[in-house]
């Protein structure tokens, strides 16, 4: 057991060590974006992302995770690849048709007609990107993190390459005249919303053709027979994915809209701050691309297993939260004076992404016990409590509304899997210990939060110490725990 862990460790550290280079890189968009467009077009640009988000997971149909399912039962797992393949494929194009016929009347409804074309290159992203999930989701299953990080870094970099030449390089030229009137002119019919997804469009279709060889179908491996039973376990799998994207990004969607006049402008103060989180969120994904291929394939190395991944995961992720909220001042670099006036509230989301991390990892029971309808309940009841909460306290506190929305709908679903997946699948988790791990890491907190220091030496030398006595506990409670998993 304890060298499949090490596997589980090796394979989230690869899959992370990509995830986390490449969300980092694309990170940095986020100052670069800041400083070159107004709030109004960040704001459209953080919305437009989070529609990205719901309608990602709805075009893929919980496709990925019937894959695992499907393929880990069957000795030709190409015959399960090849036919879920050619049914993405048909969905993925079909929207995208839709999407010449209904570019038009989005952008009229939401955008006041000023972003038609744009929204045009967001149904060609995401015909491009649910498309190519299913080759990636084949490169986790035959354990190739090193080629599927390689892909990804790749689609970031182009997608950063292309922003800079868009909003930097080419207004750098047209400034210093060095670019001819008809140039000048072609690159003025569009704004700079545009051009943030035109370079996107364009990093999705590298992408596509880096992975032209894993989407190599062979007519006769394709059985319809196939589809009925992988899309009867992946519906529920779907309805799961779509209210966590919704519970996730309902904010950047409804925050206009409920705040009004200047909805965009506060929109892009959150999604800045948003970003912050990214430490936590990407953690979190980096450990799931190795965890869920992981545990299908390995579900016979015991439950004591599981617990010890919670163990660690919480552990991990409350240092993300106190090593970001200790020293916010260095990320705060990165931002412009506006946006830091949304600093209050990166630890309500770094909480909540953590609390949804959690949750990812208590998933494992209905997924394993194949009740999935029960995880798509709780994804429904946990996003009906997020958008309710945004409705109501958005008008009332502004964008601090929305984190805390997120945090309660989080904790929810959080709180009821752990109860319902103990009496289902029963995990020997330790509750009172992760709850002497928050309420550490709280005090920690709160101590940095109410100690002023004036020597900006001191004062990071008080921080690095109670970062390090956290770290400590951690391992002194390590070393004297009785229940630990024998090796």
């Amino acid at each position: 057991m304890l060298l499949s862990l090490k596997k589980l460790a090796g394979e989230t550290i690869i899959y992370g060590a990509s995830t986390m280079i490449g969300r980092l890189l694309n990170w940095l968009l986020m100052p670069f974006y800041i400083r070159t467009l107004s709030t109004y077009e960040y704001g459209v640009v953080v919305n437009l992302y989070g529609v990205i988000s719901v309608l990602l997971v709805i075009l893929t149909y919980g496709l990925e995770t019937g894959f695992f399912r499907f393929a880990g039962k069957t000795k030709d797992q190409h015959v399960v690849y090849d036919s879920l393949l050619s049914l993405l494929g048909i969905t993925s194009f079909l929207f995208l048709i839709l999407g010449f016929f209904l570019y038009d009347d989005v952008s009229s409804a939401y955008y006041g007609g000023r972003q038609d074309i744009t929204i045009l290159l967001v149904f060609i992203i995401l015909a491009i990107d649910s498309f190519v999930a299913l080759p990636f989701a084949q490169l986790r299953l035959e354990n190739r993190p090193i080629r599927f990080g390689v892909i990804k870094l790749v689609n970031i970099g182009v997608n950063i390459f292309f922003n800079l030449s868009f909003l930097l390089f080419i207004p750098f030229l047209i400034k210093g005249n060095y670019l001819s009137d008809r140039w000048v002119y072609i690159y003025g019919l569009f704004d700079k919303v545009f051009y943030v997804f035109f370079s996107n469009v364009l990093s999705s279709f590298v992408t596509l053709l880096l992975l032209i060889p894993f989407i190599k179908l062979h007519p006769n491996r394709i059985k319809f027979s196939i589809f009925k039973p992988v899309l009867l376990y992946s519906l529920p799998i779907l309805f799961v994915g779509i209210t966590g994207m919704i519970t996730q990004n309902i904010d950047k969607i409804l925050l206009p809209t409920l705040l009004g006049g200047d909805g965009f402008s506060q929109l892009a103060i959150y999604g800045a701050n948003f970003k912050i989180g990214v430490l936590m969120s990407l953690f979190a994904q980096s450990f799931r691309f190795a965890f869920e291929p992981f545990f299908f394939k390995n579900r016979e190395k015991g439950k004591e297993a599981y617990a010890k991944v919670m163990d660690y995961f919480i552990f991990f992720g409350l240092c993300i939260f106190l090593g970001v909220t200790l020293f916010i001042d260095f990320l705060n670099i990165l931002l412009t004076d506006i946006y830091v006036s949304g600093n209050l509230i990166i630890p309500i989301i770094l909480l909540a992404l953590l609390f949804y991390g959690i949750y990812f990892n208590l998933s494992l029971w209905y997924k394993l016990t194949d009740k999935t309808w029960i995880g798509a309940l709780m994804g429904g009841i946990g996003a009906i409590l997020t958008v309710a909460l945004n409705i109501l306290l958005v008008p009332q506190i502004g964008i601090i509304g929305s984190a805390l929305a997120l945090l309660c709908g989080y904790f929810f679903i959080m709180i009821i899997s752990w109860g319902l997946g103990q009496h289902y699948y029963p995990v020997p988790y330790r509750p009172d210990k992760y709850l002497i791990y928050f309420i550490l890491g709280g005090f920690f907190y709160f101590v940095d939060r109410m100690i002023s220091i004036e020597s900006v030496f001191f004062l990071y030398l008080f921080k690095g110490s109670i970062f390090v006595v956290f770290i400590g506990s951690f391992f002194v409670m390590q070393r004297y725990d009785k229940s630990k998993v024998d090796k």
